[in-house]
């Protein structure tokens, strides 16, 4: 006989399936089999599924999606195993903790063994992140029996709560299992009965430390919703429902047999509830709009309350349960009241955000809004730029003081035409005049934390033609947060008016940031200046950055790297572009200005090369940039999109094209074969590029002309009017 059979359902998201199944390789595991399950799949992992010729993989195969319920129920009559193991496909395993189950249990024959589930939004490669905090660390047995701490990991501390009974993450012997099948009828708790009805014949449970298996919160809560995930209704309800269904199965049984497993089951379950009550259902009571908060829920947990295990609480949180059960309302709003106020005044004063935040919302979010009120930011306030700036001096230069100007700009000695009123971001100041201000022009996404009121409309430019894939287009999250995407749905919702500047973009801003609000395709009012500029003006910009007049300009703008950080929010960029060859070979005719993207937080050392290459990462103006440069050397940068309304000739330095390609990020249109320029991998591919642009001008001008129809048909200077119009009609 095979000691363990693995069961996977499979039906959707193969990049997840793939961490699931690399977890599974580094586990040092011999005898085993895996059952994969296809059900209903749309993708094609035949090639996938083959790569991993050390693992024992055996699939079976549905056209349609049969369910969580019966995909394990066709594992199980496959299975051969001495101990069955359930993974879901989107979950995976941190270090060794299947194998650490399957040594004990070689050790025991324990009918149960299990370790503990850790609900997460990392990617695999980032899961030890979870571990940032103390209070974040696997579960210790302490002094619990083995049968405590087994249940204890069995109902869970750090998973959803809805996963109270879960049979992911144990060892469970076949011959415990019999057969017994999960029910096919309920799609969301077939776990609970599973486990009480296999739990009367287990004798002996083990609860495994440092075991950790990785429950996996989906990264897109619009496209690839998981089970618990989902939206089913009366969530509380169906929950309260199911727990009351299992707590009656356990009653049962020990009013039968006072078996000690029963209580601490029950016991444990209690506990999760409790949990419920003081963080979920109490500040529900006390603020939500929703009076089933007062009502129906208020009925379902006070019943659920007389199961709360009162030893383990304490004076105070006895005095408000009793309060609770007496229907005492009075002095039950006073206990929750208290508590959670305290809670709230305690986070406000330790942290600067939040307390600032407390006095938008309580404060100033009370004031009447200003009509005639417009706040601009650009780059999270770091720059004076962008399609921000351009549409601002559009209206400053129509409208005058008529309108009230407000920007957010965190260096304030930034000169800034007509004598706005400056704010830096997320001062006392900028919420103040946030809150007033009818308009809000941004161009990336605002501050989660913030909420415009009825009145307010807020204005997004964005800031580019999307190459890379963006927002819920991505796969797996590199950045720092990894549940960024939830942020893109929450911002997005709040948008009115979206800038696009052709279809192209259109199509994908409404569906990587599942935006169906209205979209303006007005062309960007950054690239106005592209069309609009004098050649003294051109002058100034050169005279102004202190550039030698006899040479011509090369503008190096890469993007950033995904999986290039260091800190919260911060990006570090390695150059690899290398001047030293650059300026043997071009520096006779050529200067080249460098500019990294505006999310890079550490400051590029060029002082080797004074007099050839430029740092201007923090001139605030790209487009002034594009103006003065004869060649532009990018990356994946959205830049190219930009700088091709100018229709001067594009090199492409891809280094590490097949990462970022196939790995970070990946791209909408085919780089290969529809970009108008050619792709460099090297330095000297580079120069030799430089040294005959004039023949790569000429080889690709008829590609030029199919990209510009494309991406740049809708620019003609005027973008900012067409906003103008359309916002103000």
């Amino acid at each position: 006989m095979t000691f363990l059979s693995i069961i996977i359902p499979f039906d959707t998201v193969e990049r997840y399936l793939k961490d699931c199944l690399d977890s599974l390789t580094e586990q040092n595991i011999d005898d085993s089999e895996i059952i994969l399950i296809l059900n209903g799949i749309k993708e094609d992992v035949a090639d996938l599924i083959a790569s991993y010729d050390n693992l024992n993989i055996i699939v079976k195969s549905f056209d349609e999606r049969l369910g969580a319920a019966r995909a394990r129920n066709e594992g199980l009559k496959m299975a051969s195993g001495e101990y069955i193991y359930f993974i879901d496909s989107d979950d995976y395993l941190y270090k060794n903790a299947l194998e650490k189950l399957v040594n004990t249990a070689k050790a025991t024959h324990a009918d149960f063994i299990n370790g503990e589930r850790m609900a997460t939004p990392f990617i695999r490669e980032r899961f030890e992140e979870r571990f940032n905090k103390k209070s974040k660390y696997p579960m210790k047995k302490g002094k619990l029996s083995d049968m405590e701490f087994a249940m204890r990991l069995l109902v869970g501390t750090r998973t959803n709560k809805k996963e109270i009974l879960s049979v992911l993450h144990s060892l469970i012997k076949r011959g415990i299992i019999a057969d017994t099948l999960f029910d096919e009828n309920d799609r969301f708790y077939s776990d609970y009965f599973f486990i009480t009805s296999i739990f009367p014949r287990i004798k002996t449970f083990i609860g495994v430390e440092d075991a950790v298996y990785a429950k996996r919160n989906r990264d897109d809560p619009i496209n690839l919703t998981s089970l618990n995930q989902e939206d089913h209704g009366d969530a509380f309800l169906s929950y309260a429902t199911a727990y009351y269904d299992v707590l009656e199965i356990v009653n049962e049984h020990y009013d039968k047999t006072h078996e000690e497993k029963y209580k601490l089951l029950k016991d444990e379950m209690a506990y999760t509830f409790f949990d419920y009550y003081y963080k979920v259902f109490g500040p529900n009571f006390l603020y939500s709009d929703d009076e089933n908060w007062r009502g129906h829920v208020f009925e379902v947990m006070q019943k659920i309350s007389y199961e709360f295990n009162m030893n383990y609480l304490s004076f105070i949180q006895k005095q408000e349960i009793k309060a609770f059960q007496d229907n005492n309302i009075n002095r039950l709003t006073k206990f929750i009241k208290l508590r959670v106020n305290l809670k709230k005044t305690i986070r406000v004063f330790k942290s600067r955000w939040r307390f600032k935040t407390f006095i938008y919302f309580r404060y100033y979010n009370k004031k009447p809004v200003n009509e005639k009120q417009v706040m601009f930011c650009s780059f999270l306030g770091k720059f004076y730029s962008d399609s921000p700036k351009y549409l601002y001096e559009y209206l400053y230069n129509k409208y005058g003081d008529e309108l009230d100007y407000i920007w957010v700009i965190n260096d304030k000695s930034v000169k800034i035409p007509g004598n706005p009123k400056k704010v830096k971001r997320f001062s006392l100041a900028y919420y103040k005049e946030l809150a007033k201000s009818k308009y809000w022009v941004i161009n990336g996404r605002q501050a989660s934390r913030l909420h415009k009121r009825g009145p307010q409309k807020i204005v997004s430019t964005w800031h580019g033609t999307p190459l890379k894939k963006l927002g819920l287009d991505i796969g797996n999250v590199h950045t720092r947060d990894p549940n960024i995407k939830k942020s893109y749905i929450k911002v997005a919702k709040e948008w009115d008016y979206l800038i696009s500047p052709n279809r192209y973009t259109t199509e994908i801003l409404r569906s990587s940031f599942a935006y169906d609000g209205e979209i303006l395709e007005t062309g960007y009012p950054r690239n106005d200046i592209l069309y609009n500029a004098t050649p003294e003006q051109v002058q100034k910009i050169k005279d102004d950055l202190n550039l030698p007049s006899d040479k011509k300009i090369v503008l190096y703008a890469p993007t950033w790297r995904d999986d290039e950080y260091f800190d919260a929010g911060k990006m570090h960029f390695t150059l690899k572009l290398e001047l030293d060859k650059l300026q043997k070979a071009i520096g006779d005719e050529y200067i080249v200005l460098v500019r990294t993207h505006y999310f890079v937080a550490d400051k590029l050392d060029l002082s080797p090369y004074e007099g050839f290459a430029y740092d201007v990462c923090r001139y605030d103006d790209i487009a002034e940039l594009y103006l003065i440069s004869d060649i532009l050397i990018t990356d994946y940068s959205s830049v190219f999109f930009d700088y091709a309304n100018l229709k001067r000739p594009i090199l492409y330095f891809t280094y590490d094209l097949e990462k970022y390609e196939n790995v970070l990020r990946g791209f909408y249109i085919d780089i290969h074969s529809e970009v108008p320029g050619p792709l460099l991998k090297t330095t000297d591919e580079v120069i030799d590029a430089i040294l005959n642009i004039d023949d790569l001008k000429e080889e690709y001008a008829d590609k030029y002309d199919e990209f510009y129809e494309r991406f740049c048909s809708f620019e003609d200077g005027n973008a900012s009017k067409r906003i103008d119009d359309a916002i103000r009609k």
